[in-house]
């Protein structure tokens, strides 16, 4: 028996590498000729994707239905501004000369800044508020008001140990009859800035203007700006001014309408002493007053 030839390990190496790749070869042919097979699996179907298409077109048109809802409303808006008691925004900020004028016409020989008036005359409730209102006036007017009576009250005669002086002043001073009384003297209703609790339209349609007025709150509104008038002048002008406006001009009107009958006649003495419900209101001219602020600063 002849022995076998010795066997090379590079021939088998050789031989093993040969018989992987063309193993490998015919696999990779199989494959190919095999159809792929495609996952429908995660594959969106048809008809939502025409959904889905149909959802988003009805939301653009939802969208612009509401953009233009939204401009229909703010132009409803203007209108109803331009024809409101508030009149139109753009004036909201700007200064009012016309509330200047109207106060400088009641009251000739003082002269209101356009922004001191512009603060009297413009009541809380107006939406211009936000740039300035007459609270802080109005309570100031009130509290310098009350003091100028109390001193009246104390040094009258007729005062009494069972006089009520809390009480006195709340009468006399009550906001509602200052509005009815001093405040439609002063015809302040034409000129002040507030917004009423009904639309001006209502308002004009209505047949008793006057109990519609007091519904509303017209004469409440009107005595807090003459607390604010009173305020305001004592703020510009200074405590002697405020005080002859009180007692010349304020409570002469209220002797009937709230002060005790017992005071009337301390009332007319102080009218009186003072120039009487005509007299003057400033015992210097304006040239004079700014030349003493001038001297003071």
């Amino acid at each position: 028996m002849l022995p076998l030839p010795p066997i090379c390990h590079h021939e088998v190496g050789t031989v093993a590498r040969r018989y992987t790749l063309a193993a490998t070869k015919k696999l990779s042919e199989g494959l190919r000729s095999v159809p792929q097979r495609i996952s429908h699996k995660n594959r969106p179907r048809r008809n939502d994707l025409d959904r889905e298409d149909r959802l988003g077109r009805q939301e653009v048109t939802s969208q612009r239905r509401k953009h233009e809802e939204v401009a229909a409303q703010q132009e409803h808006l203007m209108k109803e501004e331009e024809n409101s008691w508030n009149g139109p925004r753009s004036t909201w900020k700007e200064s009012a000369p016309q509330l200047a004028d109207h106060l400088n016409f009641v009251f000739p020989e003082l002269h209101f800044p356009p922004e001191v008036a512009k603060r009297i005359l413009t009541h809380g409730s107006h939406p211009s508020a936000i740039y300035g209102h007459n609270g802080a006036l109005s309570f100031m007017g009130r509290r310098v008001m009350e003091s100028f009576l109390l001193l009246m009250l104390h040094s009258s005669s007729a005062l009494k140990k069972d006089h009520n002086l809390d009480e006195i002043v709340a009468r006399t001073l009550n906001s509602y009859t200052l509005g009815e009384v001093v405040g439609s003297k002063w015809a302040l209703g034409r000129a002040m800035r507030w917004t009423p609790s009904i639309s001006a339209s209502l308002l004009k349609a209505e047949a008793d203007q006057r109990e519609m007025l007091r519904s509303v709150g017209l004469y409440k509104v009107q005595g807090e700006a003459v607390n604010a008038v009173v305020g305001g002048v004592f703020f510009q002008f200074g405590a002697s001014v405020a005080h002859r406006l009180f007692h010349t001009r304020v409570l002469p009107l209220l002797i009937d309408h709230g002060l005790p009958l017992a005071f009337s006649e301390d009332a007319r003495v102080a009218c009186k002493r003072l120039g009487g419900e005509d007299g003057k209101l400033l015992l210097l001219d304006p040239l004079t007053l700014e030349q003493v602020a001038e001297t003071a600063s």
